[in-house]
């Protein structure tokens, strides 16, 4: 499968063909035949717009897992709100993309603690309840471990690794061919990660869309600055950058 947004609509429209239908991590139950689509934010926001509007415009929601430890969006910024309440507005369901490895964590205890540390903060901004989490390149312990909390689902529990196909994206690489799995219809229970950000309308490799990722920053860069900084024209003008 191609990582451009014309494989990614094809995927969606094939998967309502083989007549599964779209849940969440709350009412797979009352299905036959079910699959979940669950995104993780590692990198860009702006990306993961493209996805949300794609989806919607499928009449399709899905579930988007926001990442607070990482230096490439803030949710506290006035833009990314705006981001992510428009991806609320839309339908979809909001979790929070937990890094163990941000905390001293040694026991289930303190992994409780900070999970739901970080989703008060998620909650707070986005006044909203949360109460899925997925682990942001989760150790052997979270993946071997059977792992649950009190009120909060954990996406690598056995039951949705188990009972479910799992079929996930990472760094750009399908470990099943995904779409041979969803036509022959083996599976009644679907669960399908992917990351929006190695998504785009051309087909490239992953170098390219690194590379473009890491120019476009230079321009994202300017304009907060330019937000923050009186006259930078006069100084700088986004055409030397």
């Amino acid at each position: 499968m191609d990582f451009t947004y014309k494989a990614y609509k094809d995927m969606l429209d094939l998967i309502k063909e083989k007549g599964y239908t779209f849940c969440n991590y709350t009412n797979y139950e009352q299905f036959e035949k079910t699959v979940i689509l669950r995104h993780d934010i590692d990198f860009s926001l702006e990306k993961t717009i493209e996805f949300a509007r794609l989806e919607y415009n499928k009449g399709i929601k899905s579930t988007y897992f926001v990442l607070l430890s990482t230096d490439f969006y803030n949710i506290f910024s006035k833009k990314s709100y705006r981001i992510l309440k428009e991806i609320k507005d839309m339908g979809h369901d909001i979790g929070l993309h937990f890094d163990e490895k941000r905390y001293e964590i040694c026991d289930l205890k303190a992994l409780e603690f900070w999970v739901n540390k970080e989703i008060s903060y998620l909650e707070s901004v986005l006044d909203c309840s949360v109460s899925i989490v997925s682990m942001h390149r989760p150790s052997k312990w979270i993946l071997e471990n059977d792992i649950k909390f009190e009120k909060i689902i954990n996406t690598y529990s056995k039951t949705f690794l188990g009972e479910f196909k799992y079929l996930s994206d990472s760094r750009m690489y399908w470990r099943e061919d995904v779409i041979r799995i969803i036509e022959s219809e083996q599976y009644d229970k679907l669960h399908i990660l992917t990351h929006p950000f190695w998504y785009s309308l051309k087909k490239n490799n992953m170098k390219e869309k690194l590379v473009n990722f890491i120019n476009h920053s230079k321009k994202e860069r300017y304009y907060s600055i330019k937000d923050n900084l009186r006259d930078i024209e006069e100084v700088l003008k986004v055409s030397e950058i």
